[in-house]
């Protein structure tokens, strides 16, 4: 009897798994896709990509973006309230780490960023020093460009609203609440919508070739 139970659990269980997945798929999700991404940046990580990067500084109060590029790139585009420091040196980072409690910084080249991180680093143990990967070409692309106008496919549902609300922190940050804002950055680092390919001309030739957003910032 107690035999018999057991397989009618099991396949019951089985059966409730199999229900799950169908209905998974008729809405088009996933098990997977429902697990939020992990975006928290530990202390020993010297590069954040993009989503990392946004919800680190969102998350911690009083953090600041460095921007490390010469002043006509940051005049072309820069993050939002971005820190213009040209050049910076080493103990100029340092003395920025000694005010806040999180500085992000991104070069033109990410080998600049990196050396630049590492040496502030061995200046300032224990100070929370990163530096955001491709720099601010990855947050244009991620965050600022109208990426419907430059995408095979519309935006999947929930990516304008998370936008909107990441991009509204980051203009009013006293306006919107912390949680809230990471878990749109969940959204969007989940669903990763981005540029795709551009044609080049009304109609791409037969065999003609496809190029990619470059983004422009230096």
């Amino acid at each position: 009897m107690k035999r018999l139970d057991t397989k009618i659990a099991a396949a019951a269980v089985v059966a409730l798994g199999a229900a799950y997945l169908v209905l998974s798929l008729a809405f088009g999700r996933s098990a997977r896709a429902e697990v939020p991404p992990d975006l928290s940046a530990a202390a020993a990580d010297f590069g954040l990509d993009v989503w990392k990067a946004a919800a680190a500084v969102v998350q911690a109060e009083g953090s600041v973006l460095v921007d490390v590029r010469p002043e006509e790139a940051w005049a072309r585009y820069h993050l939002p309230r971005a820190m213009s420091l040209p050049g910076a040196t080493a103990d100029q980072l340092k003395a920025v780490a000694d005010r806040h409690p999180l500085v992000v910084v991104y070069a033109g080249k990410d080998e600049v960023a990196q050396k630049l991180v590492g040496e502030a680093r061995a200046a300032a143990p224990g100070a929370r020093i990163h530096y955001l990967v491709d720099g601010a070409r990855a947050w244009y692309l991620a965050l600022d460009l109208p990426v419907p106008l430059f995408a095979e496919s519309g935006p999947p549902d929930g990516y304008a609203e998370a936008l909107a609300r990441v991009k509204g922190w980051f203009e009013s940050p006293a306006s919107r609440t912390a949680p809230a804002t990471v878990e749109a950055l969940q959204t969007l680092a989940r669903v990763n919508y981005q540029p795709s390919l551009l044609k080049s001309g009304r109609k791409a030739a037969a065999g003609g070739a496809k190029k990619k957003i470059g983004g422009g910032c230096g």
